[in-house]
């Protein structure tokens, strides 16, 4: 076995089996009466099919491969993704506000060491956010929430910087 430039390796006996398979196949049907063109046609086409055989047996790989995903918490590619859920009438849905407030959880623990759930650090979750975001996002139930007011929510969250003292 060969190894090319792409670390690949290549089984050059089958190739060369291939590539003698598809010469006594053209010269074969060129000796019981097809015209030359197309012998040399069933050689090339013996010979496609037997590399590709070739190929596939051998365990190249034959699916395209798929680059990972790198995304820290809370980035803004969470944000965009939960904008597919919203609607132009009726207000901003339960989903889309349950993605925002895990997107504003995963932040504020990352960025302050503050848990959204935690009614005692409220006060010091208004303190990165404004009072009426953080009421969004601790309400349980549906706020009536429409898309301005939604817009301002994720404006908030995206607006969050990292702090220099950790709180408790």
């Amino acid at each position: 076995m060969g190894r090319e430039p792409d670390g690949s390796t290549v089984n050059r006996g089958a190739v060369i089996g291939v590539l003698v398979l598809a010469v006594v196949a053209a010269g074969v049907s060129w000796f019981f009466g097809v015209g030359v063109v197309q012998s040399l046609a069933v050689g090339g086409v013996v010979t496609a099919v037997g590399v590709t055989w070739t190929a596939i047996r051998e365990g190249a790989p034959v699916t395209w491969p798929v680059p990972p995903v790198r995304s820290a918490p809370g980035a803004r590619r969470e944000l965009s993704e939960a904008a597919w859920a919203l609607r132009s009438r009726g207000g901003v849905p339960e989903r889309a506000l349950g993605r925002v407030r895990a997107v504003a959880r995963r932040r504020l623990w990352t960025l302050h060491r503050l848990d959204l759930d935690d009614p005692e650090q409220r006060g010091a979750i208004e303190a990165v956010l404004p009072p009426a975001v953080v009421a969004v996002l601790q309400h349980e139930g549906r706020p009536g929430l429409d898309l301005a007011g939604f817009q301002a929510v994720l404006s908030a969250i995206e607006a969050m910087t990292p702090t220099t003292e950790r709180h408790p």
